[in-house]
């Protein structure tokens, strides 16, 4: 179908205007203003003198004053946010998913534009045209290869894809100036003519000049596209229904090609203008800032309800010079990490009900994850497989316990650490496979339970089995504060919320220079029981062991139990589960409170382990590592929680940073395309192998296991055709006609005198 401006009879200066050209534009844009109410031009000239009256009183009442200077370059920051935030928010409506691959989808072509003048010697214009447009197809590419298989996907899932697609371009992004320049800055990069003027008290260069006048004017061509182009017109129409686009011809998949791209470009942009006003160091840092800028960004869409892009323009505007009104003041920006997870508490709560109707057309496309079952009941009695199963639960234990006697200890060491992320992977499981919820600031809450244990056993005295406790009631309570706005909206806004978190308490929450009450850095090992000391590596091993198998004892128990179906159950259809009387936000928030708790009782061992308490192991880039952890290892599956986390730390031992990152993020991808029960549903597909040669071998019918082979052939007939998949069982509707006349002829039967 070929797309076509909204049509209209548009004159200027009595020539008749064709749709989509300049001209058209100019007059849209003119009667636009025109149109406007004195009640609208009333509230705009509200707002102006509004934040007029509020810089005076800044300016007055903070200590070191508000120089205009300092709002300016608040707005240069906050521009490059506010093109992030727009492609954040683009991507939202067209597919409905946070794209928490943003900040990276301009990374690479960052990179090539900085190396081609660095290293080759490329004009700037040029390389940052050839930048350009390799973002541009890099955005294409995602969406193709990766975003279009996920199309019928779980939100969730798409949601996770694109961690995965971030840790690969972040990791590609330092590969290619590690294998290309050494990974090290050789020259300068920075606008190629000189230009300043100073507003007090900050100075002005040609880098600031660039990125005031190219900003507004992408942003004013974006708006210009998506209001009076025939793409534009069409994206705006399958953002609000993209099933009734398709039905009216709407090329939707070609749509979501163009988004992506656009936001990919948005991103190059904002990297490309970025980088010569904070400085180029080296390659590694072109996409800069990480999870803090990621973090700015998503706030700056979510106050923009994910729909409304004026308003995230704003926001994200308003943040840059929050972030400069900080800096001038306390001489850093901790404290606007620190407000930001605020902020978007108060802009989920304020805004939920508008964000949850935003999140409900997509509703549709939300499913169960699917869980691994028990051995079926009629073989679970065999020999064969009581035996046989218990002989390798035997030799997996033996290994374990016998693992510090065969291994150095370094590598015992390593192992300790390994269990410890598997106990924390155990509690992500259960908010993340089981209540369907993404946290990214998982580790943040471990910190908050590590800090308690530490400060009550290192510096107050308590007994390490006291202080362990009171960590994991810390840290759930901390779980329950910052889950609590975001559990009562739909759609995957608490990964926004726990990001902002993970981000805040890293940077500030546990900071010992602001908390040093909190804080305790370094504490001995305790002596358990006056009789167990934990100097060494082995010993240390064994209490993480131990640790573990409490948390899997835990969970499994939990499982089984009312809470855990009831859990389940509300991830599997809410609608339902309300229906019933269940109450849904309580059962979700009895969800984060208990993988909260978990957390902390895995950051009370952390803590001993690491002999105390180092602020820099609890950032969002290692909740995020996390979170990969049980998406490899799988959302359903106990088993796969461990093996997840073997999965990830082991590719950071062996694997230099780039190369683990990508092995982090293409484990995701591949797992997700073509196992999506992760690495614990390769072991239970083994398994069920297993089950049915048995079953074959003793002549068993094991309905379970034989649904599973028809599901499978289904897929395949579906990939085959659709045709023959609609096509109905005769034979089937046949049977069941003759079985519904033979039931109703022996009731006439019974029933007769």
């Amino acid at each position: 179908m070929a797309l076509t401006a909204p049509s209209g009879d548009h004159r200027l200066d009595g020539a008749e205007l064709r749709p989509g050209t300049a001209r058209t534009v100019v007059a849209e844009a003119l009667d636009g203003l025109r149109e406007r109410t004195p009640q609208e031009w009333g509230r705009t000239a509200a707002w102006v003198l509004g934040l007029l009256l509020m810089w005076l009183v800044l300016d007055r009442v903070l200590t070191r004053g508000l120089p205009p200077g300092i709002i300016v370059l608040g707005l240069v920051f906050g521009s490059f946010y506010a093109l992030l935030a727009i492609g954040v928010v683009l991507i939202y409506r067209a597919n409905r998913v946070i794209n928490f691959a943003q900040a990276e989808l301009g990374s690479v072509a960052a990179v090539t534009a900085i190396q081609l003048v660095i290293v080759w010697g490329w004009n700037y214009f040029m390389a940052i045209g050839a930048g350009l447009v390799l973002a541009a197809l890099v955005g294409a590419i995602v969406n193709v290869a990766v975003i279009r298989r996920f199309r019928n996907a779980p939100r969730l899932l798409l949601a996770v894809a694109t961690i995965g697609i971030a840790q690969i371009l972040n990791g590609l992004s330092i590969l290619i100036g590690l294998l290309f320049a050494g990974g090290a800055g050789a020259g300068r990069f920075a606008t190629p003519f000189e230009a300043s003027f100073s507003i007090n008290p900050v100075v002005f260069n040609a880098n600031h000049v660039v990125a005031l006048v190219v900003v507004p004017t992408v942003m004013v061509g974006l708006g210009a596209f998506l209001r009076f182009s025939s793409y534009g017109t069409a994206i705006r129409a399958a953002a609000e229904n993209g099933d009734r686009a398709s039905l009216l011809g709407v090329p939707v998949p070609r749509l979501s090609t163009i988004v992506w791209s656009l936001a990919a470009v948005l991103s190059a942009v904002a990297v490309i203008l970025r980088i010569p006003i904070v400085g180029f160091t080296s390659f590694q840092g072109v996409s800069g800032a990480g999870n803090a800028l990621l973090l700015r960004t998503l706030a700056a869409a979510v106050i923009g309800r994910m729909e409304s892009l004026p308003r995230t323009v704003v926001a994200a505007l308003a943040i840059g010079v929050f972030q400069e009104i900080a800096s001038w003041q306390f001489a850093n920006t901790d404290f606007v990490d620190a407000s930001l997870v605020v902020v978007i508490l108060v802009a989920l709560l304020v805004q939920r009900d508008l964000l949850r109707r935003a999140a409900e057309t997509g509703i549709s496309t939300w499913k169960a994850v699917r869980e691994v079952r028990p051995i079926p009941a009629e073989l679970r009695d065999l020999p064969e497989i009581r035996y046989g199963f218990g002989a390798v639960r035997i030799l997996l234990a033996g290994g374990a316990l016998l693992w510090p006697v065969f291994a150095s200890s370094s590598q015992t060491s390593a192992m300790s650490i390994i269990l410890i992320y598997a106990i924390v992977a155990l509690s992500l499981l259960i908010l993340t496979g089981w209540a369907g919820h993404i946290s990214l600031g998982q580790f943040a809450l471990a910190g908050f339970g590590g800090a308690t244990t530490a400060v009550l056993y290192g510096r107050h005295g308590w007994d390490y089995f006291f202080a362990l406790p009171a960590g994991v009631a810390v840290a759930a309570a901390v779980a329950l504060v910052i889950g609590l706005p975001a559990l009562r909206i739909r759609g995957p806004f608490l990964a926004v919320t726990t990001l902002a978190f993970a981000v805040t308490a890293a940077n500030f929450l546990l900071v010992e220079r602001y908390f040093p009450w909190f804080i305790q850095r370094r504490i001995e090992r305790p002596v358990l029981f006056n009789r167990f000391p934990l100097d060494e590596s082995w010993q240390m091993y064994y209490l993480a062991l131990a640790g573990l198998l409490l948390t899997l004892w835990f969970v499994r128990n939990l499982r089984q139990s009312r809470t855990g179906r009831a859990i389940i159950a509300v991830r599997d259809n809410a609608l339902a589960a309300e229906s019933v009387t269940m109450n849904t936000t309580r059962l979700k928030l009895v969800a984060f409170v208990i993988s909260g708790a978990l957390a902390g009782f895995a950051g009370g061992l952390y803590v001993v382990y690491a002999q105390g308490l180092q602020t820099d192991a609890f950032g969002a880039e290692q909740s995020i590592r996390l979170f990969s952890m049980v998406v490899i290892g799988g959302l359903g599956s106990v088993p796969g929680a461990v093996l997840g986390a073997f999965y990830i730390r082991g590719a950071e031992f062996l694997l230099p940073p780039a190369w683990s990152l990508m092995a982090s993020g293409a484990g995701i991808l591949l797992l997700l395309m073509f196992l999506p029960e992760g690495l614990g549903g390769l072991v239970y597909g083994v398994r069920d192998r297993i089950l049915r040669l048995v079953a074959r071998r003793r002549g068993l019918v094991v309905p379970s296991l034989l649904a599973d082979v028809r599901v499978e052939r289904a897929g395949d007939d579906d990939q085959a055709g659709d045709d023959a998949r609609d096509e109905p069982d005769t034979e089937a509707l046949l049977t069941g006609a003759l079985g519904g006349l033979g039931r109703d002829q022996d009731r006439t039967e019974r029933e007769a005198p």
